[in-house]
Parts: structure tokens; sequence; C-alpha cells
């Protein structure tokens, strides 16, 4: 369900979104949705940012470090047991605080964050793939 919502824009605001839709593509309504739900997400994670990944997707990151799915992935990589702060600390070089910030939005976001990491796995699996055909044909 969606709700129409009537905003006023600054006209410096209307001028920066035109030109921005106009270079993306984007409509004013994705524009508008994107920002909003990035911006009330950067609110309840402090230390999260988005970058656009090479898809053009916009995907949660640290500020100033990985993005967030290469810090879930590596939690799912140790064992339940061996599945700590401490462990993931150690395996990603990040401090605890980058950590515990990354993995409070995985906790919050799972099944988008599962989801980058499947593509990504699949992505990985391609290119192994057409580099093997590559190596046969090298003989």
């Amino acid at each position: 369900m969606s709700k129409l919502v009537s905003v006023r824009l600054r006209r410096e605001v209307e001028v920066s979104a035109e030109s921005y839709i106009e270079a993306t593509g984007w409509t004013r309504t994705s524009l508008v949705n994107t920002a909003l739900e990035e911006w009330l997400r950067l609110q309840a994670h402090p230390g999260i940012r988005f970058v656009a990944n090479p898809n053009g997707n916009r995907i949660a990151a640290l500020v100033g470090g990985p993005e967030v799915w290469t810090v879930a992935e590596s939690w799912k990589q140790h064992t339940p047991p061996q599945r700590t702060v401490e462990n993931v600390v150690a395996a990603t070089g990040l401090n605890r605080r980058e950590v515990e910030c990354a993995l409070d939005y995985y906790a919050a976001f799972t099944g988008e964050i599962d989801t980058q990491i499947k593509r990504v796995h699949q992505a990985q699996e391609q290119k192994r793939v057409a580099w093997e055909r590559r190596q046969a044909i090298n003989g």
C-alpha cells in the first residue's frame, strides 16, 4: 500500500533532485522513497552509510569501512559456538564498534543482507566457471 504525500521542496533541493533524476533515470517517486528510507535507516543505525554497488543497487556499508554483507558473511562463516564479535573482529580487522554496528544492521535487515551475500556468491561462481572455460581453450 502506498500513500500520496505532497511536499514542498526548496528550489535548491528541487534543482538537485531534477538533475539527479535526469542523470540516473530514476523517477521522483523512487528518489524520494529511497532518500527517505535510507535517511530513516541512518537514524536507526548510526555508523551506516549507503553506497552504489557495481550493479547500481544501493547497499549498506560501514562509514569508512566495508559493505555490511561482508561482515555478515564473516559472522555466518563461523560455527555457532565460534560466532562471536571477537572472532569477527579478528577475521575482518575491523574494531568491535564497527562489527557491532554491522551486526545490528544485519539483524534488522537479515533477508536483504542474505540476498546480497547470495548474489555475490552467484557472481563469483559465474566468474569461476568463465575462468575455467577460458583455461580449457588455452590447452
